[in-house]
Parts: C-alpha cells; sequence; structure tokens
C-alpha cells in the first residue's frame, strides 16, 4: 500500500504524486517557454516585415484604408474599383481606426489578429474553467492551443479570421458560464459576441448554432426568445448596413462570396489537418463517450465548425484560416478528454495503463506545430528581401504619376498606397459567374487605357502548367485583348511562380 506522505490528495479530490509534481511543473515551463518563444517570433516579424503574407491581407488592408479616407467600404459589381469587400465591417472598420491613429497598413491587421490571439487564450482558459476544475487540465489546454502552428500563423496574419474566431469562442465561452452561474446576462453577452463574429466574417456560424441548439434542449422557452431576440437583431444590423450602402453589402459579402468549390482543395486542407492536429483529434475521440455527456455543447459546437469547415474549406480562394476555429474548438474538446481521462492523476501516480501512453500523441502534437512555425516564420523571413528586391523594381511602374495601372501582384500597392482598380481573382470569378459587366475593362484595355499591365505569366507564351483558378489572371477575352493591344516589356523575378510580366500598351 501506498504511504499517505506518497499520495496527496487535492480540494477538488484530484490525487498527484508530491515527489513527481516537480518535473511535471519543468516539462510544462519548458514547452509553455517555447511556445511563447513562438509568439513573441511571430509578432516581431509581422511587425518587421513590410510586405504582404498573403494576398487577402494586402486586399484587406487597402480596403480598410479607403474605408480610413471616407472612400466607403462596400462596391458595385458593375463600376471601378473592380474590388468586394467579402467580409463583415468589424475587422475593416478597427483597422481603419488603427491606420487614422498612423499605423502602416499591413501592421494595423496584424496588431489586431494579434490581440484577438492573446484573447482568445485567454478565453480558452475561462471557458475550460467553466467546465473542469482541475486547473492542470485547463492550462494544458492553453498550452496546446499556444503551440498550435496554424493558429500562430493566421495571428500574425492581417486576416478577419483570428478576431472572428476569438468573438466566436468568446460567446461560447458566455454560454458555458450561463450554464454554469444561470445568470441571464451572459447569454446577452453570448448573443452580442455571435454577433460580431458574423459581422467580422460571415462563416462564423458554429457558436450561434451550438448555443441555440444546446439552449433550446435545456430550456426551450428560454432558447426560443434567444434565438429570435439574435435573429431579429441580426437582421436589423444587416438590412440597415445594406441600405446605407445602397445595397451593396449584401453584393459584396454574400453574392459575391459564392466562389466555386475545388475537390482537390479538401484534400490538401484535410491533409494539413490530419498532419498537424492528430494527437488532438485522437485525445478528442478517446474521451468523447465521458465526453458527450459531460461536455454535450462542446462536442456539438466542435462538430459544427468541422461541418463548416468541410462546407468552405473546397472553395476557391480559401486557406489553412479555414481551419482555425475548428482547431480551437477541437483544443477544448482535448483537453475535456484528458480531464475525463484522470490523465494527470494517472500520470503522476505512474500507473502503467493506456491513458499514461497519450504522452506520446502530446509530445508529438507539440513539437510537430513548434518545428512548423519555425519554418513558417523562417520562411517569411527569407522571403521579405525577395519581396523588397521585386518592389524595388517595380517602383517606377507603381508611382502615381506614371497612369492608370492594372495589376494581378497586389502586395506593392500597399506599400505605394496606390488604388487598386481591379482585383483580378474576384473580378475573373464574377464575370465567370455573369455577376459582373466585363466591358468596362476590356475596353479600356482594348484601347490601351492602362498605362501598365503586370501579369503572373506570359501572355504571349504557351500557357503555363501552373495555372488555375487560384492564381489572380484575367478573362480570357481580356488577355486576348492584350495581345492585340499590348505588348511585353519585362520580365521581373519574384518570390512567387515565374515572377510577374510588365506590358504597356502598344504606340503608333
Amino acid at each position: 500500500m501506498r504511504s499517505a506522505t506518497a499520495i496527496g490528495l487535492n480540494h477538488q479530490g484530484v490525487s498527484c504524486v508530491d515527489r513527481s509534481s516537480p518535473a511535471l511543473r519543468v516539462v510544462a515551463l519548458v514547452f509553455g517557454a517555447a511556445a511563447a518563444l513562438a509568439i513573441v517570433a511571430h509578432l516581431v516579424v509581422s511587425l518587421w516585415a513590410q510586405h504582404e503574407f498573403t494576398q487577402v491581407e494586402s486586399i484587406v488592408a487597402m480596403h480598410s484604408n479607403a474605408l480610413a479616407e471616407g472612400e466607403g467600404l462596400y462596391y458595385d459589381l458593375n463600376s471601378y474599383p473592380f474590388t468586394v469587400s467579402p467580409y463583415g465591417p468589424v475587422f475593416y472598420s478597427l483597422s481603419a481606426l488603427l491606420q487614422k491613429a498612423g499605423a502602416p497598413l499591413l501592421a494595423a491587421g496584424r496588431v489586431l489578429s494579434f490581440i484577438a490571439l492573446l484573447a482568445s487564450l485567454w478565453i480558452l482558459w475561462r471557458g475550460l474553467g467553466c467546465m473542469i476544475e482541475d486547473r492542470r487540465v485547463v492550462w494544458a489546454g492553453v498550452l496546446l492551443a499556444a503551440c498550435n502552428a496554424n493558429l500562430l500563423f493566421w495571428a500574425a496574419t492581417g486576416q478577419t479570421d483570428m478576431l472572428a474566431c476569438c468573438f466566436s469562442l468568446w460567446a461560447f465561452t458566455e454560454f458555458l458560464a450561463w450554464r454554469k452561474e444561470r445568470a441571464n446576462w451572459r447569454l446577452v453577452t453570448a448573443g452580442l459576441f455571435v454577433a460580431l463574429a458574423i459581422f467580422t466574417k460571415q462563416t462564423m456560424l458554429a457558436a450561434g448554432a451550438a448555443i441555440a441548439i444546446s439552449l433550446f434542449i435545456e430550456d426551450r422557452k428560454r432558447g426560443i426568445q434567444w434565438i429570435a431576440a439574435l435573429a431579429a437583431a441580426g437582421a436589423a444590423v444587416a438590412l440597415i448596413l445594406n441600405w446605407a450602402t445602397a445595397g451593396h453589402y449584401f453584393d459584396n459579402a454574400i453574392r459575391a462570396n459564392l466562389n466555386p468549390f475545388a475537390a482537390a482543395k479538401l484534400w490538401s486542407q484535410a491533409s494539413y489537418l490530419l498532419l498537424a492536429n492528430a494527437g488532438l483529434l485522437l485525445i478528442a475521440v478517446l474521451g468523447i463517450r465521458d465526453g458527450l455527456r459531460r461536455y454535450a455543447p462542446l462536442y456539438l459546437y466542435t462538430a459544427l465548425t468541422g461541418g463548416v469547415w468541410l462546407l468552405t474549406a473546397s472553395k476557391i480562394g480559401s486557406d489553412l484560416n479555414y481551419q482555425v476555429e475548428f482547431s480551437l474548438a477541437l483544443t477544448m474538446c482535448a483537453a475535456c478528454s484528458l480531464g475525463s481521462l484522470h490523465f494527470f492523476r494517472e500520470l503522476l501516480e505512474r500507473r502503467h495503463s493506456w491513458v499514461t501512453l497519450l504522452q506520446l500523441p502530446l509530445l508529438v502534437f507539440i513539437v510537430l506545430n513548434l518545428a512548423l512555425t519555425a519554418n513558417s516564420i523562417a520562411g517569411r523571413v527569407a522571403l521579405e528581401p525577395v519581396k523588397q528586391t521585386e518592389a524595388n523594381a517595380l517602383r517606377p511602374y507603381l508611382d502615381s504619376n506614371a497612369g492608370r495601372l492594372l495589376t494581378t501582384h497586389l502586395g506593392p500597392l500597399v506599400q505605394t498606397r496606390r488604388r487598386m482598380e481591379v482585383e483580378p481573382l474576384i473580378y475573373t470569378l464574377l464575370v465567370g459567374a455573369g455577376m459582373t459587366d466585363p466591358e468596362p475593362v476590356r475596353g479600356d484595355l482594348s484601347a490601351g487605357r492602362f498605362e501598365t499591365v503586370i501579369l503572373y505569366e506570359d501572355i504571349f507564351a504557351p500557357e503555363p502548367a501552373w495555372k488555375n483558378a487560384e492564381v489572380p489572371s484575367l478573362p480570357a477575352a481580356h488577355l486576348e485583348e492584350m495581345r492585340k493591344n499590348y505588348r511585353l516589356v519585362r520580365r521581373i523575378p519574384g518570390p512567387m511562380l515565374d515572377g510577374v510580366y510588365v506590358y504597356e500598351p502598344l504606340r503608333d
């Protein structure tokens, strides 16, 4: 029999081996320090880098800048500028405020995303605390989230995803707090954060749906009231916003967002998800029996985030940012599974059971994700001077006195603060879908009104093997007009594909 001094019992009834606790604390501190270092490194690089990490980042920054300068946000699909603001107004507005306060265009969005990451880690800690009494499990969940490479990548990128996930997770945590406290004001704040999440990014529906279903099951009357109030308030805000923008909000955020799908993208995304999150998936599944009984709303929320990801991951233009909310919810499930399986009790009592073997998937998850993070940071640092060299070579063509510019390479527009007349990827998709009239742009190309056109391809050479719907280009009819009325004047090497090709009109 073990002596009383060998095994202690804490105030929550969780046994622990005193002599083993220091070792566990050392391991936690080492991995915690590594995660903190990764987070700080991402922040430093994101503030140091002057060039885009993704094309969408530049587009969002330019739209926020247009809003900051009083030029509006949502656009007519059939007139210049041929671009779309595909998200709700929350991120754009906050980024515009930071820009007006003096923040550089890209840095404003990155700061917002980083603040959202820190808030999300705190919210995740609160949410797990509403369900789990063992503080070690709660902190383990926070550590797993802080190590997630995909989460850190998008937390250092000026796009809407991290802020939207922060609001969504906050809404769900407020609901968990309501289940614990039964304070009705928690449901009000939950509804507020659901609305903020959706008006940041429209696909953030999982938290609201999980709350609505769970609340309806637990208290039908209150559930109906909450659903009706949220639906009415959300519809009212959307209608007012659409009216204030002359109908362009629905055009931009809904109609123009219905991009075509490519099945191959789903496989690509699933491959990364399984690689980077296999350990969390395994642990969450192993604890699902007790989890469905004790943490049903959380497992429902996770299933719904997974469903949203499955429905949207194959959309043209999607990236690994579509996995962020699912990763956060999955982390919470894995932490709850560790609690249900009494992982730390088994580990600290040095029992020889399959539960203690979960150290392996946890270790693999943490080490693999920290390695992926180091790789992404190194990649960003390595690409910065290459992008700067390319931008310097392009600068003469981006001068505001150089005439009208049409470019598929949007990053340099941010540095020179040139206005975007055409966003080629979304423009080509909208023309193909019959939602945008191609004649204004085609006519201007036919007449040589664009003094400079910058593309990722040599239109006079055979079609490159890499060409696909996700690489920004122009409709076939527009390229044909260019072949008749433009000449290739320069190829500039760059970090993407074969670099960029610069065209100027033929002159008599």
